[in-house]
Formats: C-alpha cells, structure tokens, sequence
C-alpha cells in the first residue's frame, strides 16, 4: 500500500534521551546517536513526592518531552500530546504478574499505572494539561503512526502546538528472548507545527511484505536523520518504507 499524499511538518524543538549503557564499547564518529542525551534523568521541575510515582518509562517520557518544551520555552500545559511506545509498561505488567504467581501481595502504584496510557496521563497530571492527548501503539511502526496521529491535530486544531513524545524500555525477559533486536531504552520528544514555509520535514510511507527487524526502532533512526547531513532518507520497519525529505529556502 501507498500513502496516497505527502504529509508535512516542522520541528520546533526536539530532545532525545537513551540509556547511558548503549553507548559503551562505541565512538563518538561510528554513530550518530551518540549525539542524544546520555546523562541520569533528575526531573528537578517535579517536586519529589510526585517524581515517586515515576517508573523508569514514565521518567524517561516525562524527562524528554520537558526537555524539549524548555528548548523552545513552551509552557507543558499549553501543547496537545501524543505519547507513543510500542511495548508500553510490559515490564510493570509483568511485574505483578510475577508477585501474584509468587502469591506476593501487589503494589497499588504498580496495578494503577500498568496501563499503556500511564505516561500520557501523568503528564498531563503533573503539568495541569487539559488539552486532547493521544496514547499510541502500532508495533514496530508506532513512531510513524504517532507522528501521523499528531500531524492529523496539527490539521485539525492549525493554532495548537503538538508534542509528540516516542519512548521504550528494553524488553526483559520473558518476554525479551521473543524480540528479535533489544533496543535500548529510550525516549524522542519532538514538539511539531504546521509546515513553515521556510524549513519543513515531508514525508510518505510504502507497505511491504515482512522482512528483517530493524537495527533500531524508528524513532531513533528518524533522529539520526536529522544529525546527518543528507536531504532524504528511508527508514525501514518490519513491513514499512518511511520516506522524509528535509526542505529549506
């Protein structure tokens, strides 16, 4: 299937967190990624007794989405949100499935947040939100719907500011020897407006038959994209062609 239009966006302001121990082992010329933020999430915005009720993906999510909202000196109640993690608080959930087995009594915080929308509600908590918010899963395409889904509030409300906010753990086990690449845990912030007429991204998708997992999720091969210095790239997932294009005047 061909996407039958060419979407378009600008990016205002972006921030990338992954975990430090990705970059062990690797240099600063192999990878572009090592360009991204490696340092120990402090989230000193948030006062300590809410910070408690953040697990390692409601952190990671929380530290780069105000990261990237500071970058542009946006106020975090103002924007529209999309959150969007393929694999969601699994580990959480796995979690208190492990402490029920074990006849273990489970923790309340544990069973309240073990919902995929648990990132995207404590923010919008914590930063008084009240505009419209997206939770989004969609395997390993999910960066490419979430952006998708926020480029459509982009059309729907032209004035409104979209931060779309793209994060993971690593998998473990279980259910990690079921995955064919462990990526490391990660979160991509991207703050979006309608297509300026000087600077703006535009991009088109191709579906195809199954091939081999990707080296890296999406959104963080559509970051190495915006370090290097190429005009257009395609970037794969499982049965996905992603095209983006880089357009300046």
């Amino acid at each position: 299937m061909t996407s039958n239009n060419t979407l378009s966006f600008s990016i205002l302001s972006s921030h990338c967190w992954v975990d430090a121990a990705y970059i062990e082992g690797k240099s600063p010329a192999s990878d572009t990624l090592l360009s991204a933020d490696f340092n120990p999430i402090e989230l000193k915005q948030i006062p300590a007794i809410k910070r408690r009720r953040l697990n390692g993906i409601s952190k990671m999510a929380m530290h780069s989405s105000l990261k990237c909202l500071e970058k542009a000196s946006v106020d975090p109640s103002s924007v529209i949100t999309v959150f969007a993690s393929q694999h969601g608080e699994l580990n959480r959930t796995v979690s208190i499935v492990d402490d029920m087995v074990n006849n273990q009594e489970v923790s309340p915080k544990d069973f309240s947040l073990s919902v995929h929308n648990a990132a995207l509600g404590l923010f919008s908590i914590f930063n008084k939100n009240k505009h419209p918010g997206t939770s989004i899963a969609a395997n390993t395409n999910t960066f490419g719907y979430g952006l998708i889904e926020a480029l459509n509030l982009l059309h729907r409300f032209p004035d409104c500011l979209v931060l779309l906010t793209c994060f993971d753990s690593q998998v473990n086990p279980p259910f990690q020897s079921l995955q064919s690449a462990l990526h490391p845990s990660h979160s991509y912030s991207l703050l979006l407006s309608a297509p300026d007429s000087q600077q703006y991204i535009s991009m088109k998708f191709n579906k195809f038959e199954k091939r081999t997992y990707p080296e890296l999720p999406l959104e963080l091969q559509f970051f190495n994209f915006l370090q290097n210095d190429v005009s257009s790239t395609t970037i794969r997932s499982e049965d996905t062609d992603w095209e983006f294009t880089k357009h300046a005047l």
